[in-house]
């Protein structure tokens, strides 16, 4: 065997990967040709060095590219229910109930063509989200809201002072936005949005009356209103009157029904309103607190 052929073979010798039939024959040059047999050691010491060229990168770099290209992961069990839920380091991303796992997965990659891998979700994100199933609230929910426009944002950080224990109109959330003919695009963003519970899309109600529709379903909607106090049955009675706001005769303050202030009006002092215009006809003035003429 010559010299070039001798070389072409020793790496596949180094490695056990050369037929049997020719691993004899290269041993034999070898023996005989010292050039040859160095060039063996030299290439297995090329392989050393190369190999120990790829060192994992550091633990923040990793972290880094991962949170750029995927979000994470984790369960949360409420009672019988269990949430799915992924997460960033900047917050809350998506949060749904009653999906499997790869159900949840393919809703994730819609929405953000990102990818989910398995992590811990954080305490405070946790107990936000257990807060917000069981009827708590939060108050400062942490979403991570980089992905949508700025009419989107302004609406869901709208819906999140919306206080628990109380509902507004879709016409209410777009006057507060600044766009008041845009009712129908602020129910748009309330179908659309992915962290509910935490971010209360379920207090806004139709400004007709009612309860109105839910992504989970209206009987999810009507649980989750009454565990934060609101008088669903109340509501749906009102609803049947077309009354939209009550006022009070000591006052001459008209409010939503379930403000705050409302439920304080003693029944003989109660006006019941059709409309904000027809409360002001009457010497009413709105509430400072939950601003019922921006409906």
């Amino acid at each position: 065997m010559r010299c070039r052929s001798a070389l072409t073979r020793i790496d596949a010798l180094r490695t056990g990967e050369l037929p049997a039939e020719e691993r004899g024959v290269v041993h034999e040059h070898l023996k005989t040709c010292s050039t040859c047999d160095e060039s063996l050691s030299d290439v297995a010491e090329l392989a050393r060095a190369v190999k120990s060229l790829a060192v994992a990168p550091p633990r923040s770099c990793r972290s880094a590219v991962t949170n750029e290209c995927a979000d994470r992961t984790d369960t949360v069990v409420v009672g019988s229910r269990v949430i799915r839920v992924a997460f960033s380091d900047r917050g809350l991303r998506m949060i749904h109930l009653g999906s499997t796992a790869d159900e949840f997965r393919s809703l994730h990659a819609q929405r953000f063509a990102r990818d989910l891998v398995e992590g811990e979700l954080p305490a405070k994100l946790r107990r936000q989200v257990e807060s917000a199933i069981s009827g708590e609230g939060v108050d400062k929910p942490s979403v991570d809201l980089d992905d949508v426009t700025e009419f989107e944002r302004s609406v869901l950080e709208i819906l999140t002072r919306i206080p628990k224990g109380e509902v507004r109109s879709y016409a209410w959330v777009a006057r507060q936005a600044g766009r008041p003919n845009a009712v129908r695009a602020v129910g748009n963003i309330c179908a659309r949005n992915v962290v509910p519970f935490v971010v209360p899309c379920h207090r806004v109600v139709p400004t007709s009356g009612g309860i109105g529709s839910y992504a989970f379903g209206s009987p999810e909607k009507r649980e989750l209103l009454k565990k934060e106090g609101v008088a669903i049955d109340e509501l749906d009675a009102l609803a049947k009157k077309r009354i939209r706001f009550v006022g009070s005769k000591n006052t001459s303050i008209f409010c939503f029904p379930t403000c705050r202030d409302a439920r304080r009006i003693r029944e003989e002092n109660k006006v019941a309103f059709h409309n904000a215009g027809d409360a002001e006809k009457k010497g009413f003035r709105p509430c400072l607190r939950c601003q019922p003429a921006a409906a």
